[in-house]
């Protein structure tokens, strides 16, 4: 026989939750132990349920999903398996769960025998990434003063504001705008600016 498995879920959407829930308990070795719709209560509370998995959102309320990864993993380290879902699909995002050790980064979009699956696969002490964070070639890097032009596009400035913002000619940010989407290897400014995010170019997506 299976042994059992205990699960935590967490998210502030209680439908989504109770669903899942539901779900998640028709398996005959998973046994949902609590539901929290706070990730500061849960970290109040983990320690009467002793869970093998908590299968988390990403954006929350007072806590975001990878500050409470960290915290948790700091505390129970392998022992706690993490799920992540999350309606972010940055490889910025998928990095950095695989880099606080999450077992698995999934899309809110994930059907149950996806989760089911990903629960098991951690429970087996794998671990569920993209492929192609580990395969892809680097990107070459932005000089300071491509970046500094990336970070004005990000905040919706035109070329002509950018030129003055940064006391250059307008020839010249053009130059640099060919070169950041070149190196960045998108079609687009949008696209640009969406890559700096995902690489950290730009700092943190705003959750």
């Amino acid at each position: 026989m299976e042994s059992l498995v205990k699960i935590i879920l967490l998210d502030d959407h209680p439908l989504v939750m109770e669903g899942l829930k539901t779900r998640l308990e028709e398996e005959p070795n998973f046994s949902v132990q609590a539901t929290f719709t706070d990730p500061l209560v849960l970290l109040e509370q983990i320690h009467l349920y002793e869970p093998d998995v908590v299968v988390m959102d990403v954006s929350m309320p007072k806590l975001d999903g990878f500050e409470l990864a960290s915290i948790l993993k700091g505390k129970y380290g392998s022992s706690l398996k993490l799920i992540m879902l999350s309606g972010y699909g940055y490889d910025e995002f998928y990095r950095k769960a695989y880099e606080l050790g999450v077992n698995a980064y999934l899309s809110k979009q994930a059907t149950y025998p996806q989760i089911i699956n990903a629960i098991r696969q951690s429970i087996s002490g794998h671990v569920l990434m993209l492929e192609r964070l580990f395969n892809k070639s680097p990107v070459e890097p932005l000089t300071p003063a491509e970046q500094r032009v990336l970070a004005l596009v990000a905040r919706e400035l035109t070329n002509k504001d950018i030129a003055k913002e940064l006391a250059v000619s307008q020839r010249t940010v053009e130059y640099h705008i060919t070169s950041i989407i070149q190196k960045l290897e998108v079609k687009t400014r949008i696209g640009a600016v969406a890559k700096g995010y995902e690489l950290g170019i730009l700092g943190p997506m705003q959750m």
